[in-house]
């Protein structure tokens, strides 16, 4: 059985078979942890082209590996939990982004119902300005008819009431008392 040191030395040697690729994904302290802790030992040796099993590996190597492989599984997961946030993070962005757009969409047509609403107000206006002319109209056209009204009272009374029913037989009349 081989002092943690020197378990750490062969697990030094394993883990330099690796491929680039998986050899990144150990974490730089963990590496640097079996550097300064392990002690060289020239018995000590791995032939990368021979399967572990078939090699003489002592179980603590096969802890530390174990540990090292959990720590990796570990960075994986938080590594996805973080692409997932950031995922969650930039759709966000774009629902906000999207929706911003929506509403610059609403506002413009609000705008463009506002401003055919405001064309309107100039032909309103002259409406509302022809209007006032044509009551204006009738109103003095009423206050003429009033007046001849008044004068042809004024005058039927000058006449007597005899002769008034001789020439008015059959019309009834009734004035206008303002």
């Amino acid at each position: 059985m081989l002092s943690n040191k020197k378990a750490l030395y062969q697990v030094k040697l394993i883990l330099e078979c690796l491929p680039q690729e998986e050899y990144k994904l150990i974490p730089k302290e963990t590496l640097e942890y079996i550097e300064n802790n392990l002690e060289y030992d020239e018995n000590i040796y791995i032939n990368p082209n021979i399967e572990l099993e078939k090699q003489n590996i002592d179980e603590k190597t096969y802890r530390f590996l174990n540990q090292i492989v959990k720590k990796v599984d570990l960075d994986k997961q938080s590594n996805k939990k973080d692409e997932i946030k950031e995922y969650v993070k930039n759709i966000k962005k774009s629902n906000e982004q999207y929706n911003s757009k929506i509403e610059n969409i609403k506002l413009k047509n609000i705008i463009k119902t506002l401003e055919n609403e405001n064309k309107k107000i100039p032909k309103a206006k002259e409406l509302v300005k022809e209007y006032k002319k044509v009551v204006k109209q009738k109103d003095d056209k009423i206050l003429k008819l009033q007046d001849i009204n008044n004068y042809l009272n004024q005058e039927m009374k000058k006449i007597p009431k005899i002769i008034r029913n001789i020439f008015i037989k059959e019309i009834k009349i009734k004035s206008i008392k303002i």
